[in-house]
């Protein structure tokens, strides 16, 4: 009887340590966009790029800078937007919640 009792109890321990209080959803977004960030901040660092500022969309003929000469800066992003895609598209869903 008393496995039988310590066996309901290490039970009920257990499904009340699951029902305890989480991380809001608040913590999870932050907590998600602080893992984007340093997984594109590694991502710079990786391919030579950690001076160019992260793009802050993933179009690669952004209207905004078509005709203009390219510049190191305009061709960094556009490095970026390719060899750190996954990296930005996380960044960028993270950003957005």
């Amino acid at each position: 009887m008393s496995a039988r009792l310590g066996l309901l109890a290490l039970g009920l321990a257990a499904a009340l340590a699951a029902c305890g209080p989480g991380e809001t959803p608040e913590q999870k977004a932050a907590a998600r966009l602080a893992k984007a960030e340093a997984a594109m901040n590694e991502c710079k660092q990786r391919v030579g790029l950690a001076e160019i500022p992260t793009p802050d969309k993933v179009i690669l003929d952004d209207p905004a800078t078509r005709g203009q000469q390219m510049t190191p800066e305009i061709a960094g992003q556009l490095r970026l937007k390719v060899q750190c895609r996954l990296e930005l598209d996380e960044l960028l869903a993270a950003r957005r919640r």
